[in-house]
């Protein structure tokens, strides 16, 4: 018995160490684990060159609501291990001594203190069990006591019993079957698969955001340097009345509508300063530069330029290509398939439980035989008093024991399974219509982003057109200027009909530009267009 006990005792340790140095074990990993490497930024002049794609990574990498959105597949993914856990092999053991003197009216006690016994006893078990996918239930257990008791009456002293014992239940209608079995390992693993994929969509959606910025500011940058053209002008019209008023060629009251309207100007810039700063300001924000402040007051500069792009006009394909790719699409039908699982498995709940249930084992006896009035010791005793005998005798398997029967559970109003499958085709119904619901609106979108696509381009062509005539204007304007035929204000009105020409130019570059990364992010392929991954 001491040897089981020393058993015992190692076995409980290797258990409980490894219970509880694999988490630990496993967080020194994790904190071990070097943190990805951030993208850093070349400052040139208290300014920062930015090309697109390289803002798109460094929004991949350090935007705030990507980093909190990129935890929730990993949740999805703990259901998974929760689910699998339900299958998880589980080792018990006890080990129980117990002691009892009791008072004996028993006149056969052989003690003398026949009024009293003193029963010592000694229950150690150990076993594994665990269930499967087809709803099995199966444990094995081993049994061992050590009996020892002060009275005559006992043929053994100390007395020895172990058996082992192999238990199985299988359902036979409810929780029957690998199918029903797996349901929730399945569901976890098709919300983690929609988890990703609800991920993927929030991403693009980001990043068109971050593209936006982008263009924005790219925007506001060439507005500011049209703004500042346009002061110049007026600055320019302004020395040159100076010059011809000090000349006599030119009445002095002529230079308060030149120093009016650079004073206006003047304004237009201050106000297209601070929408760059505020432009800035949204991209630093997505791109979360404000982490670090030797960003704070750096100007940012995007270097790439709107580009005229072209795309077939085939409705039809695109979205096709849309209902494809879309992962908020594929997402609603991950959604039904889970839906019909739980439909599946909540059916079969309902069903009444019928289990089969059985067990075979063995048994040993052993110990230390003592003459009493049963034993006169007359002949030669089988018993040899040595613990370990009982192991012999239960792998000799002369002595065994076994059952079989059936188990029979049946709720009478049933109602909690009965609310759940309805519930379950409630969600399946659901989950069908969101399914042709998000198909409207892709196809919407898809309809929408190509319709701003097309008329976007046709708005550069136009404000491509207005710039040139409004450079031609300005300089028929000048040069009747030049001879008495024109005046002061018609020059600086087609002055500020360039300068508004050119933000308009711009302006529709720059939407042109966000229209195309509109439509590849309503397509589903804004990460593959833009070269980047997850």
């Amino acid at each position: 018995m001491k040897a089981l006990i020393k058993l015992y005792l190692l076995l409980t340790t290797l258990f409980l160490t490894l219970s509880v140095y694999s988490p630990v074990l496993a967080e020194v990993q994790r904190k071990e684990t070097p943190e990805e490497s951030v993208l850093t930024l070349t400052i040139t002049e208290e300014k920062v060159n930015l090309p697109l794609k390289s803002t798109l990574i460094l929004a991949l990498k350090n935007n705030l609501e990507i980093k909190f959105l990129s935890l929730n597949p990993q949740v999805a993914e703990t259901d998974i291990l929760r689910e699998k856990g339900e299958f998880d092999t589980t080792f018990t053991t006890q080990l129980e001594k117990n002691m009892a003197r009791e008072q004996t009216a028993f006149a056969l006690s052989g003690s003398d203190e026949s009024a009293t016994t003193l029963d010592e006893r000694t229950n150690f078990e150990a076993g594994v069990k665990k269930k499967f996918t087809a709803g099995t239930q199966a444990e094995v257990k081993l049994a061992h006591q050590e009996h020892q008791n002060r009275a005559g009456v006992f043929a053994l002293n100390p007395e020895y019993t172990g058996e082992t014992t192999l238990s199985l239940t299988q359902p036979l209608l409810k929780d029957f079957g690998i199918s029903i079995g797996k349901s929730q390992i399945k569901i976890a693993k098709l919300n983690f698969e929609s988890s990703e994929n609800e991920f993927k969509q929030n991403v693009m959606d980001i990043l068109y955001q971050v593209e936006s910025n982008y263009w924005d500011l790219m925007f506001r940058i060439e507005d500011l340097i049209s703004k500042k053209k346009s002061l110049q002008s007026a600055e320019d019209l302004e020395r040159e009345f100076k010059i011809k008023i000090e000349a006599g060629a030119l009445a002095p009251i002529e230079i308060y509508q030149a120093e009016a309207e650079v004073a206006l100007r003047k304004q237009d810039v201050i106000v297209a300063e601070a929408s760059v700063k505020r432009a800035e300001d949204e991209l630093k924000l997505s791109l979360n530069l404000y982490e670090d402040e030797t960003y704070w007051n750096v100007s940012l500069i995007p270097t790439d330029k709107p580009e005229v792009l072209t795309i077939e006009d085939n409705l039809p394909e695109i979205i096709a290509v849309a209902l494809e790719k879309r992962p908020d699409f594929k997402q609603a039908k991950l959604d039904l398939k889970a839906s019909n699982i739980q439909v599946k498995y909540t059916k079969n709940q309902k069903l009444p439980r019928i289990d089969l249930i059985g067990s075979i084992g063995t048994t040993g006896l052993a110990g230390r035989p003592q003459d009493t009035f049963f034993n006169t010791g007359a002949s030669d005793s089988p018993w040899t008093g040595h613990w370990d005998d009982v192991y012999d005798n239960m792998a000799d398997g002369d002595y065994y024991k076994y059952s079989v029967g059936v188990k029979i559970e049946f709720p009478l109003e049933n109602r909690l399974a009965k609310s759940q499958y309805n519930r379950a085709k409630i969600q399946k119904m659901k989950s069908v219509t969101n399914i042709k619901s998000t198909e409207n609106i892709i196809i919407k979108e898809v309809r929408d982003a190509v319709r701003k696509f097309n008329t976007s381009k046709k708005v550069i062509d136009s404000a491509t057109a207005s710039l040139r005539l409004a450079k031609e204007k300005l300089k028929a304007e000048e040069k009747k200027y030049e001879v008495g035929m024109s005046t002061t204000h018609d020059v600086l009105e087609f002055q500020d009909d360039l300068a508004d020409a050119e933000s308009t130019l711009a302006f529709a570059r720059t939407e042109h530009a966000k229209s195309a990364a509109d439509l590849a992010r309503v397509k589903g392929v804004l990460l593959e267009e833009k070269g980047l991954s997850l």
